[in-house]
């Protein structure tokens, strides 16, 4: 097999080793949240630094040798891009989870429970990305595409509700810029996780 033949390969194995990272990177911050625990923001931190240096490498590769992209769609090199912003955000909302662990940050308990909700689909989403990635299924990508909006509109409303109890004083000034901090992270993820999804639509 020479150059030619396995340089599409490993350009695409490469991106699916991202997607996957991806979701890891995104359990271990998650994880730090719900127990309050900081150990896992250290993997969380490894990951995406593992995820930056190989999207740095890879569209090296690919603008260096175009035609290395191999399956992937003429705009491919926009999905690593994208998959790098998506560690990017993750990693600020680790820093974010983390100041919350060490300053002692409370949120009220539906400040909490949003955050939370706000995970579980962002996770849902991520690994739909990621499924998407590795089988090109049509029906997964719609899926990514329309859980990305209903996330957006969800993190919206929570904001709406967020600013009302500001105007009520339940909500702590410090505990407000912990939270909100968190919602646009989770807002970036969202946002360049159905970009990779839109590339994908538009390559099928």
């Amino acid at each position: 097999m020479d150059a030619r033949t396995s340089a599409p390969a490993t350009c695409r194995d490469e991106v699916l080793a991202m997607g996957d990272e991806v979701v890891r990177t995104f359990l271990y911050v998650r994880d730090a949240f719900v127990r309050l625990d900081p150990a896992p923001l250290e993997d969380a931190g490894r990951l995406a630094r593992l995820l930056h240096q190989q999207e740095q490498a890879l569209i090296h590769r690919m603008i260096k040798a175009p035609g290395e992209a191999g399956s992937l769609d003429e705009e491919a090199i926009f999905v690593p891009m994208h998959l790098e912003r998506v560690a990017d955000n993750i990693e600020l909302l680790g820093a974010a989870v983390g100041r919350m662990i060490r300053e002692g940050i409370l949120f009220t308990d539906r400040a909490s429970g949003e955050v939370r909700r706000l995970f579980g689909t962002i996770l849902e989403l991520l690994e739909g990305l990621r499924d998407a990635l590795r089988t090109g299924n049509r029906t997964l990508v719609r899926y990514v595409q329309d859980a990305g909006r209903s996330c957006e509109a969800q993190a919206n409303e929570f904001a709406l509700f967020h600013e009302q109890r500001l105007i009520e004083g339940v909500c702590q000034p410090k505990a407000s810029s912990v939270y909100l901090a968190m919602l646009d992270h989770l807002r970036g993820i969202e946002w360049h996780a159905r970009q990779v999804a839109e590339k994908l639509g538009a390559g099928s």
